[in-house]
């Protein structure tokens, strides 16, 4: 048995290795593969990608115009507000000279407001001002009836699809497509709210549309013109600045992203913040004009007791207007090409499944190859004068097994740079690279082939005995 376990054929630990490859990826036993990319993609967000890799290019672009409790408190005024409240709000902005806005409050309840006029005048002096303005439809409208009042969408307003996609109860990817938003309801094949924005603003860096999901980056050094204004509450009900210092070192950093996560998620955005206050008392404020001028400003609410909300992997629970506008950071700050749960090579899309299969395939023909060429390798001399030399020979032994862990690391980078493919949906390959080096360390292939070879040989000779004996 041992004298067959070292002449393992190299073909076979690759079979082998490839099965237990394919098993693990696509079978996904006991949730592994979905645990592993969810949890890691949380992990890196908080730890490396927010904090330190991902730039504040679109940040410098994306505003948020955002009515709070505390809005409300201040103006004395209940929500929702009226018609005319609203066009005060968005004149105010259109004042201020952005790109573009976009609306993310819902304008479908028939209720009835004398001030609607004043509403469908606003809009038109967006459109007088050549300012894109784009409200959000009801993706659950009856089939011919109109995504939002019929009396708007008669001005022509550009209207988009506002659904986001929650997995496992945490806002992580944006879908690329939505209903299409228009006079007789909602329909199919339209591109989603961030990447409809993103085309119409940005010709000169063309949209790669992702073929799966997008995936989101969430950056988590908010801005410091949050502090100026702004306050949370936590889940204790306490409230917070967003001044207060949330510098944390790497080693420590490190030590919370895997083993507290909580205590590393902000309350305070990432992304610059107006306050709709000032909008409608018309402040004269430089940082409220610094925030809007051409810039991209999506406007909405955040209130208690209202069900738009989503949770993120580095805020905790914060209003959905905000995974739109992370949405169109990361268009802007990818130039377009966003990372994605595929991979798309020309006019061939690979599920990150079958991508895994085929970027593991390097892995186990050097791995393979290394263990073979290792077991044929002459037994270790046993003098005691050459024991150093058998020593550091074992261990070049195991340090060629973890040159497997940074080959699944160099292939995942190489699939996030070339074809987008996002980390949280290759990180696994680095997980089964290190169960392969394992099985490799403890001989498996070896044993398995020694086994079935044994096994079969021995049926073979027994039948011959036999046969020799007329039994």
């Amino acid at each position: 048995m041992q004298s067959l376990r070292r002449r393992v054929p190299y073909w076979f630990v690759v079979v082998l290795l490839f099965g237990f490859a394919a098993f693990q990826i696509i079978m996904n036993p006991f949730g592994f593969s979905d645990l592993t990319q969810r949890y890691t993609q949380d992990v890196a967000n908080l730890l490396i990608d927010g904090p330190y890799l991902y730039p504040q290019t679109g940040r410098e672009q994306v505003s948020v115009a955002l009515v709070d409790d505390a809005s409300l408190r201040e103006l004395g005024m209940p929500w929702p507000w009226t018609y005319g409240a609203q066009a005060r709000a968005l004149d105010a902005l259109l004042a201020l000279k952005p790109r573009a806005v976009v609306v993310d409050v819902l304008f479908v309840d028939p209720r009835h407001d004398d001030t609607l006029p004043e509403l469908v005048d606003e809009i038109g002096r967006y459109a007088k001002a050549r300012v894109p303005l784009y409200l959000v439809g009801s993706p659950d409208a009856a089939a011919g009836a109109p995504p939002i009042r019929r009396e708007l969408l008669n001005t022509g307003v550009r209207v988009l699809d506002p659904t986001i996609i929650v997995n496992q109860a945490i806002a992580r990817q944006y879908p690329a497509t939505g209903a299409c938003m228009g006079a007789h309801g909602p329909r199919q094949d339209c591109l989603s709210l961030a990447l409809s924005v993103y085309r119409d603003l940005y010709p000169r860096e063309p949209l790669a549309v992702p073929q799966g999901l997008m995936e989101l980056v969430w950056g988590t050094r908010a801005n410091p013109v949050n502090a100026k204004w702004m306050k949370v509450t936590d889940e204790n009900g306490a409230v917070h600045s967003c001044g207060e210092n949330q510098e944390i070192g790497l080693l420590k950093r490190i030590w919370l992203a895997f083993l507290d996560p909580s205590s590393l998620r902000s309350l305070c955005p990432y992304t610059s913040v107006i306050p709709a206050e000032s909008l409608i008392e018309g402040r004269d404020d430089a940082d409220v004009a610094h925030l809007a001028q051409n810039r991209i400003v999506f406007y909405g609410a955040s209130l208690s007791g209202v069900q738009d909300r989503s949770f993120t992997p580095v805020n905790g629970l914060l209003a959905s207007i905000f995974v739109h506008a992370m949405a169109l950071d990361n268009l802007i700050t990818f130039h377009g090409r966003p990372q994605q749960n595929v991979v798309t090579l020309g006019s061939i899309t690979l599920d990150n499944n079958t991508a895994q299969l085929i970027a593991v395939v390097p892995i186990i023909l050097i791995l393979g190859w290394i263990h073979v060429r290792g077991l044929k390798r002459a037994p270790r001399p046993r003098k005691r004068g050459e024991a150093f030399a058998y020593v550091l020979g074992k261990l070049a032994e195991k340090a060629w097994h973890w040159f497997g862990f940074a080959l699944a690391l160099a292939v995942g980078l190489a699939l996030t740079m070339w074809a987008g493919l996002s980390v949280a949906n290759w990180v696994q390959l680095v997980f089964v690279a290190a169960e392969l080096a394992a099985l490799l360390l403890v001989g498996f292939p070896g044993a398995v082939w020694a086994y079935c070879h044994y096994v079969a040989v021995g049926i073979r000779r027994l039948e011959s005995v036999q046969e020799e004996q007329g039994v």
